[in-house]
């Protein structure tokens, strides 16, 4: 909706209260009982964006202890959708997990800390009229917590000091832990100021309308930053860690492990997990990386590893109804029991994976006609498996039938069509791609956010918003119709809402403290999982595209700081962290930003699983990139 009156906030009796010309949107709430005697003052930043400072005044007797002090804005309007970024959207209605479901549990509100959240402390609702957003000044002591209600036809945005997390603590994705609750010990008579910002808006797209509080988050924490290495080191150590510490060699196979973990003594290949096309084991981007440094350095061996990559998934993976086998640990014998599932991720990234291995070996002098054979298979495939509302599976048995239909991941098959066309000129690859696209856009819409993206949950996710942002970017391109680039806006807004906005205070000697991670720029995993990693490495290209198609240079801004945080704690050979030292291009999987525990069991902490993805991202970008581009 249009609206040219100004926003502001009035003293009525005694109260702050917003306005949008002569209609009340909400109110600033007066302290509740038993808290200290509090000031207020409202400033205005700009139309729609409010400073809010109130103080406490605490007096005698002394010492004291105080548990709770609080800001609240109270909204009016009936809340439509409502959302904590990173943390909840809608109460997280998609999936069968254990995250936190509503706005409530017990009859007690979710309370957050603000670091969990990627705006700190950040709450968002919005009705058939307005938007509104409260959050917290990041980097203050002591910390504090975020809460939101959702009753009686009317929304409450809450910021509670100190920091607290209640009734429970979400301390992974199937475990709970006690409340958390500090204590601000006073000894003197003090004054203490509370910092907030109100951001209100339009509703210019239902479930959507909250870029005003995206970008004006983003301007006030931005601060310069630095990646930890170069491109061209980074180039470097990314073709070291595949080929010293991922390439493995297990009966026939020829390829790359998941990862390297610590087993108390030393760094060793995770070898039980299942090597894997994609996902996070990226086989084929990594072999094509290869190639690419044969091109860049004339080195023979990236060379001969990459193609014996290829080459054994090229012979051992494809079946006849066009399907790729994602996973070879049933051909190897390492896994038997269940049937074998190739998802739409992962068919995704092949197909795409071997069109290019195609233009990359014919640049390094070989004709290899059965990569680009084995791409259009797959599209054969997604093509004859799309239904009629242009839906496809999450996944498909070996001989070809839905395991599962669910989620936004059907998404990642538009990607391959699209490039299927480019290649042959033939319609019913487009058709097929805009048919799909459709389906998951117009369900992303609806709903507001996008599932299943990751694979190891069900859930509420970003990933699988990547697809549907790249797709629209491609449309655009073929069909010039303005739509596709509002709805690749769309996707990137509701990206941005998983990328940390500020940089988390971690406590003292933590580990993120120790190796001086800043967690600006990095975006969390879902719903299910509250840590931060790097695939968001997998937007950074279209998001500099759409910055360069809609005149809007926040989208490269987010695209740098997105590269920037994901080279940091990649060793060099020398780093060590928490006495462990690092080979050359190892990187953790996760960063714990917030009371999320890692597997050594310690929040604040990182995952000490040095996995291959990342590596296979950074090395796809530098490929596909111009000098400077990053």
């Amino acid at each position: 909706m249009q609206t040219d009156s100004k926003f502001a906030f009035r003293q009525v009796d005694g109260t702050f209260q917003l306005f949008c010309g002569s209609q009340r949107i909400g109110k600033l709430m007066p302290p509740r009982s038993g808290e200290a005697a509090a000031c207020d003052t409202v400033t205005e930043l700009e139309d729609g964006i409010f400073k809010w400072v109130r103080q406490y005044r605490f007096a005698g007797p002394f010492p004291k202890s105080v548990r709770e002090i609080s800001m609240d804005l109270m909204v009016e309007e009936p809340a439509a959708f409502w959302m904590i970024p990173a943390v909840s959207y809608d109460g997280n209605p998609w999936g069968g997990g254990m995250e936190p479901k509503g706005w409530r549990k017990d009859g007690e509100s979710w309370t957050f800390a603000s670091h969990r959240v990627s705006i700190p402390g950040a709450t968002y609702s919005e009705g058939p009229r307005w938007s509104v957003a409260l959050f917290g000044e990041a980097g203050g002591t002591p910390g504090f917590s975020c809460s939101l209600e959702i009753d009686s036809g009317k929304a409450v945005h809450r910021l509670l000091w100190p920091e607290q997390e209640r009734p429970l603590v979400y301390a992974a994705r199937d475990r709970y832990e006690p409340p958390f609750h500090e204590e601000w010990r006073i000894e003197e008579e003090t004054v203490f100021a509370t910092t907030a910002y109100i951001v209100v808006a339009p509703v210019a797209v239902p479930k959507f309308s909250y870029a005003n509080l995206l970008d004006f988050a983003w301007d006030l924490h931005a601060h310069p930053y630095k990646e930890w290495h170069s491109p061209e080191q980074i180039w470097e150590l990314g073709v070291r860690f595949a080929k010293e510490s991922l390439w493995v060699e297990d009966g026939f196979f020829r390829g790359f492990v998941w990862g390297l973990y610590w087993n108390g003594q030393q760094w060793i290949q995770k070898r039980e997990a299942p090597y894997e096309i994609g996902w996070v084991g990226q086989n084929a981007s990594l072999a094509n990386s290869l190639l690419a440094d044969y091109l860049k350095t004339g080195d023979r061996t990236s060379l001969d590893m990459g193609l014996s990559v290829l080459d054994c998934w090229a012979e051992h993976a494809p079946l006849d109804n066009g399907l790729f086998r994602v996973r070879f640990d049933h051909l190897i014998g390492k896994k038997k029991d269940g049937p074998e599932l190739n998802d739409a991720c992962n068919l995704s990234t092949a197909a795409l994976q071997y069109f290019e291995a195609f233009e990359l070996a014919k640049r390094c002098g070989l004709d290899k006609p059965a990569y680009s054979r084995i791409a259009l298979n797959i599209c054969d495939f997604i093509v004859s498996a799309q239904q009629e509302n242009g839906q496809w599976a999450k996944c498909w048995d070996n001989e070809g039938q839905c395991r599962d239909a669910d989620g936004t991941i059907g998404a990642f098959c538009v990607e391959p069509l699209i490039q299927a066309f480019h290649r042959t000129g033939d319609r019913r690859y487009l058709d097929a791609a805009i048919q799909g696209y459709r389906f998951y856009m117009q369900d992303f819409v609806a709903n507001g956010y996008s599932t299943a993206g990751a694979l190891d949950t069900i859930c509420i996710d970003k990933e699988s918003s990547i697809p549907l942002l790249r797709s629209s970017l491609d449309l655009f391109e073929i069909k010039g119709e303005p739509k596709y680039l509002e709805w690749a806006e769309l996707a990137a807004v509701y990206f941005a809402t998983w990328q940390w906005h500020y940089s988390v205070r971690f406590p003292d000697g933590s580990p993120l403290q120790s190796v001086q991670y800043d967690s600006f720029g990095g975006t969390s995993v879902s719903v299910q999982h509250h840590h931060l990693d790097h695939y968001g490495l997998a937007a950074v290209p279209h998001l500099l595209k759409l910055a360069s198609f809609s005149g809007n240079a926040s989208w490269e801004r987010r695209a740098r700081a997105i590269w920037a945080n994901a080279t940091a704690v990649l060793s060099d050979g020398t780093l060590s962290v928490r006495g462990k030292l690092r080979p050359p291009g190892g990187q953790d999987e996760g960063f714990c930003e917030t009371r999320w525990r890692t597997s050594m069991g310690q929040p604040f902490g990182v995952s000490q699983w040095l996995v291959a993805w990342p590596t296979a991202f950074r090395l796809e970008l530098l490929r596909k990139s111009q000098p400077g581009d990053l």
